[in-house]
């Protein structure tokens, strides 16, 4: 474990190139995977060279490559080696929360406004210059204009092998696998019990949502009047869903104490086992909803390594955990 002296407000973890990456608005902490000795800060808030803006209700998300990463804000993103040397920067649409490179082309997901307050989101290959050569799957956007549904399900996204691996819990337990250009490869089932929305759950979500800077800038009395907040009778069978060493973990809504669970399966969707793990910070409820990869948590090379907050020391902490152990 380690105190994060140099984070006051971490919104994500990420590995690259053996690199634990940190984020905060636009700056990026870098920290030593074996020691977790820090190294360096780099990145600047702006519109400048090098400088990504800073959106309160949706964090700079980051997409590991292999001794380099890109991350990416509203309307640009930065490809940084680990060492925060900046290789390139370009635009990118509004809305693009998920870009990972294909040859000179990239894949994405864009968000819809869609009509009559019904939104969805879009998977395709986009060229160059961020146009689209194809869409290829579609989800919809659970809630709507002027509606927030607490048992939300965004639409999550890895890459691994050459493949896209998209999970779809609107239809239940279900993975998605494509090629890099966008064709159907397969799909993973699995039949497991759906977790009831209690009451309790209820007040836990609306607690967290009163925390949202959005709600907060209006205020929590403002908010209710002009937002009907709904929830749906379960939880998404997938809550979150990561692959490591030709390993896929899917995050369950099913906990037990403080851990919460994972399933492992092997690249063909065969359990291997079940994993109850700290439960992570959740992630924020505006990156949730567009589907932005700002988790609290990552599994790499066979360890798990989270942010936790210690209130009592207000600080942020770096754990981790050896799963080859549990």
């Amino acid at each position: 474990m380690r105190d994060l002296d140099e984070v006051i407000k971490p919104e994500l973890i990420e590995v690259a190139g053996d690199t634990i990456l940190i984020t905060e608005g636009a700056v990026v902490y870098s920290y030593d995977i074996k020691t977790f000795k820090f190294i360096k800060k780099f990145g600047r808030k702006g519109e400048g060279p090098g400088e990504l803006k800073v959106t309160p209700s949706m964090a700079n998300y980051i997409i590991p490559l292999e001794e380099s990463f890109i991350i990416g804000g509203i309307d640009k993103a930065i490809i940084f080696k680990t060492d925060g040397t900046l290789i390139k920067e370009f635009k990118i649409p509004l809305f693009t929360n998920y870009l990972y490179p294909v040859g000179d082309n990239y894949i994405g997901t864009r968000f819809r406004p869609g009509e009559k307050g019904v939104a969805w989101f879009e998977l395709t290959v986009m060229d160059k210059d961020m146009k689209d050569i194809k869409v290829f799957h579609k989800q919809k956007m659970s809630g709507g204009q002027n509606r927030v549904d607490l048992t939300f399900d965004g639409m999550g996204i890895t890459t691994a092998d050459d493949k896209l691996y998209v999970e779809n819990s609107p239809e239940g337990f279900n993975i998605l696998v494509f090629d890099l250009k966008g064709n159907k490869l397969s799909e993973i089932k699995k039949d497991f019990k759906k977790v009831e929305f209690t009451e309790k759950m209820k007040d836990l979500a609306i607690e967290q949502l009163k925390t949202h800077p959005s709600v907060r800038q209006i205020g929590w009395d403002s908010f209710k009047k002009i937002v009907k907040i709904e929830h749906g009778e379960f939880l998404p069978i997938i809550q979150d869903m990561v692959i490591d060493s030709k390993r896929i973990y899917v995050r369950t809504n099913t906990r037990k104490s403080d851990d919460v669970e994972f399933i492992v399966m092997d690249m063909n969707g065969k359990i291997l086992k079940k994993l109850f793990l700290p439960e992570p910070n959740d992630i924020d409820f505006g990156n949730k909803i567009f589907g932005r990869p700002a988790r609290f948590y990552k599994i790499y090379k066979g360890k798990y390594y989270y942010l936790k907050e210690n209130i009592d020391e207000e600080m942020w902490e770096l754990h981790k955990v050896d799963i080859a152990l549990k």
